[in-house]
């Protein structure tokens, strides 16, 4: 066999590999219950705090390529709301993809759960230019969302009792992949004092840890094992009763298990290629 032929049979075995881990994985199930850490307890249990009526700002900011991990975390975050029944505000600065994928798990999670639009929730539309929109919303909120996605003037909205700008929220929740984040940081909370909360892919969760020791963000939930921690959370107070097919509860923790063995087996094939590595090595010496 040439080294060509090696090489490419080689790269066919690992992708093989993971394939049939992904798929055993996922025919066998379960679902993983994981301790939270103290980060996303304390998103958690900001949000537990919070009395009946209270309005929680969400900005949520990803897109197809991020879904899979953001989702699940939206969807405990929802239930949690709905059971505490807190007014849910919803808005996007990320893309024009964003409204449609959130306004989905809005809908699904909404309807489990009876909550109702216009007085337990609304969502707004997509407001491009980084920090402008979070600016101008620190000074009018219906300057820049007159109306909300169904075209309803946003002032005749039951949900928005009381809320005239960015500051009438205890609470954002920002649900982002992108640097959307910073934008919060800067113009929300820099600016104006604005807690905040972040929902993140697991590879953008380091970034943000520095915020934790400044104040500036109360906790950060990252990733799939972020979101199946807060499932646990959710699971223990919330869902004892069946919601959404599971989907409330469990998106997240059903997906660890695969996410555990690929991690697995990547780990093994890194072990086996170093050990072929070197008896190559000792063969080609002697």
């Amino acid at each position: 066999m040439t080294d060509e032929l090696r090489k490419n049979a080689t790269r066919w075995a690992i992708f093989a590999t993971v394939a049939v881990v992904v798929v055993v994985s996922l025919l066998i199930g379960g679902v993983s219950d994981f301790k939270a850490t103290p980060v996303v307890m304390k998103v958690y249990d900001t949000i537990e705090k919070m009395p009946a009526g209270t309005p929680l700002l969400i900005s949520a900011d990803f897109d197809p390529g991020s879904e899979a991990e953001l989702e699940p975390m939206l969807r405990a975050i929802l239930a949690q709301c709905w059971r505490k029944k807190l007014r849910v505000v919803v808005m996007s600065i990320c893309s024009v993809n964003s409204p449609p994928l959130a306004g989905r798990i809005l809908k699904e999670s909404a309807a489990a759960h009876g909550a109702v639009y216009g007085t337990d929730f609304v969502q707004f539309g997509y407001r491009a230019g980084g920090s402008a929109p979070i600016l101008a919303l620190g000074q009018d909120w219906f300057a820049v969302y007159p109306k909300d996605l169904n075209d309803t003037p946003s002032r005749e909205l039951p949900v928005m009792k009381g809320i005239t700008k960015l500051t009438d929220f205890p609470l954002c929740l920002e649900i982002s992949a992108v640097s959307t984040i910073d934008y919060w940081i800067l113009a929300g909370n820099a600016k104006y004092g604005l807690k905040l909360a972040l929902g993140v892919t697991a590879v953008m969760a380091t970034d943000y840890y520095q915020y934790l020791a400044t104040g500036q963000v109360v906790g950060i939930i990252g990733g799939i094992a972020g979101a199946s921690q807060y499932e646990s959370l959710t699971r223990r107070d919330d869902l004892k009763r069946a919601s959404e097919s599971g989907k409330d509860g469990g998106l997240a923790s059903s997906r660890m298990p695969t996410q555990s063995a690929i991690h697995v087996a990547v780990v093994l094939l890194i072990l086996i290629g170093n050990i072929l590595y070197f008896m190559g090595r000792r063969k080609a010496k002697a």
